[in-house]
């Protein structure tokens, strides 16, 4: 590409060689939306589809908003073979800092859940219509070439189960926490770089960790050791307080020996295995957790 605004942005053929989940058609509300915080988990699943592009912007600044809409339009022109979340960096700070956002008339690519930073500042159209061609062929090949449907905007858009994984959903039904993780065990020895699987996985071991469990106990307890925080770390996460989870292992590693940070970086990696590594909360607590581990 000509224009030098695309210098730096991220590199398609590293991808050649990648194995991603092929996932069935799904159903979502809209092919653009306005993506808040509270929405991001469920257009990360849509990564493991189709590709996925943030496009951050700012109502302030024309370049971000000229930016937005041309990828707007060509996404709308994929037929659902793409899939745009815009951020206004006003109104969700949190996800511009989450992904190391500085400035709008930025944009991200996630594929598989793995965000990559794309190119920051306008572009020309017709550079951006090459990039997206290229970006479709890549993901076909990758096997990310599924299909997203406009439906009832109130569901939330799912993926088709594998007949594995509806096993694994099965034994858990039914109380059989061991059954089922060990069922995305084994198909994690066949697959073991398919994020959907290492997410159930983690989710299913912390439902075992935690089911039956007196719960107000619990998160009542003040933890005065790492083993304290990361049984409490357990029962925050299964609230859906990832954040807090993360912020109180971290907050244990001035106070642990050698082995008790690898127990806390241990636990910090299986919560954000629950949530999935693109969350905004992990790519946060992922940078906390390198500086107080090295």
């Amino acid at each position: 590409m000509s224009n030098p605004a695309f210098h730096g942005a991220v590199d398609l053929s590293g991808l050649a060689n990648k194995n991603l989940k092929k996932a069935e058609q799904v159903t979502v509300p809209a092919l653009v939306i306005d993506l808040e915080q509270q929405s991001f988990r469920a257009v990360l699943e849509l990564s493991n589809v189709v590709p996925v592009l943030i496009s951050f912007y700012d109502n302030a600044q024309q370049d971000s908003l000229d930016l937005t809409n041309k990828i707007e339009k060509l996404v709308l022109e994929a037929k659902g073979k793409l899939f745009l979340g815009k951020v206004d960096i006003q109104a969700q700070p949190e996800l511009s800092r989450a992904f190391n956002i500085a400035t709008p008339a930025s944009v991200v690519l996630i594929l598989a859940g793995e965000p990559r930073p794309l190119f920051q500042g306008d572009q020309n159209a017709e550079d951006l219509v090459t990039f997206m061609s290229k970006l479709l062929e890549v993901a076909a090949k990758q096997g990310l070439d599924g299909q997203l449907a406009i439906g009832d905007s109130t569901q939330e858009p799912e993926v088709k189960l594998t007949q594995a994984e509806q096993e694994a959903f099965d034994a858990m039904e039914q109380g059989d926490f061991a059954k089922a993780v060990s069922i995305y065990e084994q198909e994690l020895k066949a697959q073991p770089k398919n994020e959907v699987l290492i997410e159930r996985l983690a989710q299913t071991k912390l439902v075992q960790r935690t089911y039956n469990q007196d719960f107000e106990k619990h998160l009542a307890v003040v933890p005065a050791t790492p083993e304290q925080a990361i049984t409490k770390s357990d029962f925050i996460m299964a609230t859906g307080d990832a954040e807090t989870a993360f912020a109180l292992l971290l907050s244990f590693f001035d106070l642990a020996n050698p082995d008790q940070k690898k127990a806390l970086a241990a636990a910090l990696l299986e919560h954000f295995n629950v949530v999935g590594k693109a969350h905004p909360a992990v790519i946060e607590a992922r940078k906390q957790l390198a500086v107080r581990m090295f």
